[in-house]
């Protein structure tokens, strides 16, 4: 397949000369640079989960240009609506991309001292989480956080300190169980430690705090070597036999990615992108695998969850069913900051037509592509 030309690989942020001075921090990773985001506007971009400053001037763009409807679409619809929503700390459900939501309408509001009840609200519902939510044993579940913390991430900057503490503590203790408890998911091999390294990458990334980033690092390389076997297959696509699981794994993995090359720079993101393990099998390699069974499935038929490891799977609507490339999308739209083909991919499976616009993810994702 021909492969597009970008202005941009993975991590590639460009922060343009408002975003060469930045605050060192003890452990070398760079907070704020002296970028402003509008006229009026006396905050300065700070590092974050979510996009480069490069990003987040496409964003501006967007929003200012012609294509404000879709940005109203993707982020500040969601974000206005979200204002007058109580906090339901029983279940995420879709509240963390609703946080995710008023943290970027906060983000790209021209003159954002101006919109200070996006980031108010942001906080309110923050603090909710952070007074009644403990850590549980499965990670799958947790996961539903990862956009939650992707959010705070955005503006914790700009929370007042009192907030801000009440906010740590409760991402210290949800890291520090994590690491407790890390022999339980070390051991399982599957995705359910690769959703601990994203919840610990992140958690370590948003309180610059050396001590989660060594204990994730060093995970990370161990997880390389028993997560990936020969020819790009995963633990999960060999135990369950599905690329169901396939991709559901690589959705963590693609956030790590990111995570890495948003706060320590586009080198170290390639460097992680193409670490190989003991076998050495990369991330790249898993992509490759899937690729075929992606791109053309009626000459690449994968029955799914035939051999699993795991009988439950048996009764699954899907059991014994055609792999549906449609149904790993989702993976796609993360994944696309790490891969720049996976544009084409989506052109593919999606169709020709799709826009940048598709999702928020999706458009997260490709911010600094020429697309």
């Amino acid at each position: 397949m021909k492969k597009l030309i970008y202005s941009a690989v993975i991590g590639l942020a460009v922060c343009a000369t408002g975003c060469k001075k930045e605050a060192a921090h003890e452990n070398g990773i760079p907070d704020q640079s002296a970028k402003t985001q509008g006229i009026g506007d006396t905050l300065t971009y700070s590092k974050n989960l979510v996009f480069s400053a490069a990003g987040l001037n496409k964003i501006s763009t967007d929003l200012a240009g012609t294509n404000q409807v879709q940005i109203q679409k993707l982020i500040t619809n969601t974000a206005y609506a979200a204002l007058t929503k109580t906090t339901n700390t029983t279940a995420v459900g879709t509240q963390g991309t609703e946080l995710k939501c008023l943290a970027l309408q906060w983000a790209v509001s021209p003159g954002r001292d101006t919109a200070s009840k996006y980031l108010d609200k942001a906080k309110t519902n923050l603090l909710a989480w952070a007074a009644v939510n403990t850590p549980s044993s499965s990670t799958p579940t947790e996961a539903a956080f990862i956009e939650i913390f992707e959010a705070y991430s955005i503006i914790r900057a700009n929370v007042p300190d009192a907030s801000k503490t009440t906010i740590d503590a409760w991402l210290k203790k949800t890291a520090n169980y994590y690491i407790t408890n890390a022999s339980g998911y070390t051991s399982r091999k599957n995705n359910w430690e690769t959703i601990r390294l994203n919840l610990l990458y992140d958690i370590g990334y948003i309180l610059n705090d050396a001590t989660i980033l060594t204990h994730v690092k060093k995970a990370y390389t161990t997880q390389l070597n028993v997560n990936l076997f020969a020819g790009g297959k995963t633990e999960d696509y060999v135990n369950r036999d599905a690329f169901a699981y396939h991709a559901y794994n690589l959705y963590f993995y693609a956030r790590v990615l990111r995570a890495v090359s948003l706060y320590e720079g586009p080198a170290a993101g390639t460097d992680l992108l193409n670490k190989t393990n003991t076998i050495n099998v990369s991330i790249p390699n898993t992509m490759t695998f899937w690729e075929p069974y992606m791109l053309d499935p009626a000459n690449n038929i994968h029955l799914e969850f035939v051999n699993t490891g795991w009988a439950p799977d048996k009764t699954r609507s899907d059991y014994n069913k055609p792999y549906k490339p449609s149904s790993t999308v989702y993976v796609l739209d993360q994944l696309a900051y790490s891969f720049p083909q996976v544009v084409d991919y989506e052109k593919v499976i999606v169709g020709a037509t799709t826009t940048r616009f598709r999702t928020l993810e999706y458009y997260l994702n490709t911010l600094e592509y020429n697309l």
